[in-house]
């Protein structure tokens, strides 16, 4: 069976085709990714000894780590007195000022308010946010638990857990971090790169009728089919997995850094509710899991549709429909209080931060289960069952079949 798999594997998925995508999509990948901090970051403004850049890595060595009020007095101490002189907009507008860092007062301010005054602000007060959540949580599971509402007690407490005692005690730099969370292009290009090589697994037996023969082979039949299975599943998860890794390179290397992984998850603004108390670091190994389980499901399904077909364009067009339908879905109800749409779109793990950014239940025999946890239950149920579905569904082995009329 590893020989079959194998042969399925390099037959299918290592044709000079798909590698030249992966090689095309990848770049095209690395070249957005380059381009988000061209046209994001403020520190993308060169080297110079008074670029942004320059300056903020400078600052940054005296101000990362743990928060002190003797380090917040020593910022406030540096920003205020930028902070009065601009206020009146009267302030000299030279951008060759030698008693500044970056040559301008507005600018000097600017850097200190978005890269320092402000995350360290949300840093600081984030524990008392937490807090306040955690006790309106505990109180209303008190409240509930007196008039008898089960459900709403046991939500609740789940809440209570999860923010309580949550704090930031250090300060680092979280902008790359920011964006590579946010960031979706190469959802789009794994989707269809893996669309790509699945509509073949199948098809392309049947277009030069190489399936008739396949049946009377020892290793035809559903043997063959399984082997595609499980070919196609490790072709689906590499793609997956690389586009994940590849994403995280691609952000730290145009950015320069891998600081700010270590930080909490709920560091990022965008995720001050989130249902996981992990690092970053932690939330990239988690949400590369979530992608392989939404892309798994996806290509099953993808699998099952495309091989009742004998030629591949059709399945195509259908399977392509079902993704774009799939996205449009995903991106009208990602927001919404429909909980369950989302839970039920294999396409919510693929762009898992909004599942993950938020605090949100589903109920599941009476017990609250977060969206997440029950998006991945259902892709791997549903996607075993595609599985399933298209293993009894192909042709059973001639040669087995004969022994069994004997």
């Amino acid at each position: 069976m590893i020989r079959l798999i194998r042969y399925e594997l390099i037959k299918q998925f290592c044709k000079r085709s798909i590698l030249a995508l992966f090689a095309v999509f990848s770049l095209a990948n690395l070249c957005k990714i380059y381009g988000e901090y061209r046209s994001y970051s403020y520190l993308a403004d060169g080297d110079g000894a008074r670029s942004w850049h320059t300056v903020y890595w400078q600052l940054y060595e005296e101000y990362r780590g743990g928060i002190t009020p003797e380090k917040i007095e020593r910022l406030l101490a540096v920003y205020q007195p930028l902070a009065q002189a601009t206020s009146d907009m009267t302030a000299s507008t030279a951008t060759d000022d030698p008693n500044t860092m970056t040559g301008n007062l507005y600018s000097d301010r600017n850097l200190l308010y978005k890269y320092f005054v402000t995350p360290m602000q949300y840093f600081y007060e984030y524990s008392g946010m937490a807090e306040q959540a955690a006790t309106r949580a505990r109180q209303n599971a008190a409240l509930y638990g007196k008039q008898g509402a089960v459900y709403r007690q046991r939500e609740s407490a789940a809440i209570y857990n999860i923010y309580a005692g949550r704090s930031i005690p250090a300060f680092a730099y979280q902008e790359m971090c920011n964006y590579y969370l946010n960031y979706d292009f190469s959802t789009v290009l794994a989707l269809m790169l893996c669309l790509y090589g699945i509509i073949g697994t199948f098809v392309s037996e049947k277009e030069t009728q190489m399936d008739m023969l396949l049946l009377v082979s020892p290793c035809g039949g559903r043997k063959t089919a399984l082997a595609k299975i499980l070919a196609a599943t490790l072709f689906l998860l590499f793609t997956s997995l690389w586009f994940s890794l590849l994403d995280l390179i691609g952000f730290a290397a145009s950015f320069q850094t891998f600081e700010g992984l270590t930080l909490p998850i709920f560091a990022i603004p965008n995720f001050a509710k989130a249902s996981v108390n992990i690092s970053i670091f932690q939330y990239v190994l988690l949400s590369a899991a979530l992608k392989c389980a939404g892309t798994w499901e996806i290509g099953m399904l993808w699998l099952l549709v495309s091989m009742f077909w004998k030629n591949a364009l059709l399945p195509f067009v259908i399977n392509f429909a079902l993704c774009m339908a799939l996205i449009v879905s995903g991106a009208a109800c990602a927001y919404s209080n429909f909980f369950w749409t989302k839970v039920l779109n294999p396409y919510s793990l693929l762009t898992n931060r909004v599942l993950l950014g938020n605090t949100e239940f589903v109920n599941l025999g009476g017990f609250p289960v977060l969206t997440w946890q029950a998006a991945v239950w259902i892709s791997l149920t549903a996607g075993l069952v595609f599985a399933a579905m298209i293993y009894f569904l192909s042709a059973e082995n001639c040669h087995r079949c004969v022994r069994r009329k004997k």
